[in-house]
């Protein structure tokens, strides 16, 4: 008995060894993607489009804006793209990049083909995986050449920010379900639809406003989405209000427990010119009240097309301080 013991003691130190090692040597992969063929633009028309993209619909503020600024972002004003906001969840604390111009600090020094690299294929100037926390992979040409040419007009902002900071079960995370960079699912088009049409309201839901990306749950660890698509989520905790817990709602046309089931394409425009209804709510309402609304009016129609989810996750907020 104590032979069979000290054989499978032995035996369980090399598996743990080894999976060190393993969690170790893929801490710092690198990868080459193609660097998509864009160069920033100063025609107006473009760099319109690009602002109307990153603060209207995307809206990249929400996360990369000047954490100090935060109260001024919620009442709708442009604030500057320094970064440094940080989301703590279990794999570890992440600090959103500054994406102005500073050559040292933002991405003064960042060639136009990295920046739209890192937006395609989710990889780095370094060469290295970024998190999947901005999944605008689907991008088209056009609207990615706009985004890279309105953030060339940014202020230069100096503003070091931190290293991400991975806890041990991120570091793992890190080496297995989060290795290998994510790029586009399928084939992209040159040029972006337009109009009140079902194929825009596609594109601008899945690719620029990511409204899956919060109304579907997600695994809090890896980050993979494990709901219905749109049906909803629950324990949405954010960082500013750590005293409530947010439900993004399901936005399938259920008609019991979807959003879409019980509203109009009118009244689904007009919810969205109301802005903020809730307090707190992490939604950028402040952003997507400004969107057009031949745009509202396609997302509306696209996401009629989704499955119905039955999925009911309760009321958008609750107060973890009383319960």
């Amino acid at each position: 008995m104590r032979k069979i013991l000290f054989v499978l003691l032995i035996v369980i130190a090399v598996v743990v060894a080894g999976a060190a090692v393993f969690v170790a040597l893929r801490q710092n992969l690198t990868f080459d993607p193609p660097y998509p063929d864009v160069t920033a633009s100063s025609d107006s028309s473009v760099v319109a489009r690009g602002r109307y993209i990153v603060r209207d619909v995307a809206p990249c503020a929400a996360c990369h804006g000047d954490p100090a600024q935060r109260a001024a972002f919620n009442e709708g004003a442009d604030v500057p793209l320094s970064g440094g906001y940080a989301f703590v969840i279990p794999p570890g604390t992440f600090y959103t990049r500054n994406l102005t111009s500073d050559g040292e600090t933002g991405m003064g020094s960042v060639s136009d083909g990295a920046i739209a690299r890192a937006l395609r294929y989710g990889v780095g100037y370094d060469g290295r995986a970024l998190l999947p926390f901005m999944e605008m992979q689907g991008l088209s040409d056009e609207d990615l050449r706009a985004v890279v040419s309105y953030l060339r007009t940014q202020p230069p902002v100096r503003n070091p920010v931190p290293a991400h900071r991975f806890t041990l079960i991120g570091r793992v995370v890190k080496a297995t379900a989060l290795a290998n960079p994510v790029g586009p699912a399928e084939p992209l088009s040159d040029r972006s639809p337009r109009g009140a049409s079902v194929e825009n309201g596609r594109y601008l839901a899945e690719s620029v406003a990511l409204c899956w990306a919060c109304h579907t749950q997600r695994n809090q660890m890896t980050g993979a989405l494990v709901g219905p698509r749109n049906g909803g989520a629950t324990g949405f905790l954010e960082p500013d209000d750590p005293g409530h817990s947010w439900s993004p709602p399901n936005i399938t046309s259920d008609p019991e427990t979807g959003r879409l089931g019980r509203m109009s394409e009118d009244a689904f425009v007009a919810r969205f010119r109301a802005g903020r209804l809730i307090p707190g709510s992490p939604m950028p309402w402040q952003a997507f009240a400004r969107m057009t609304e031949e745009d509202l009016r396609a997302i509306y129609r696209y996401l009629m097309t989704v499955p119905p989810a039955k999925n009911d996750v309760g009321p958008p907020v609750v107060n973890l301080e009383q319960s």
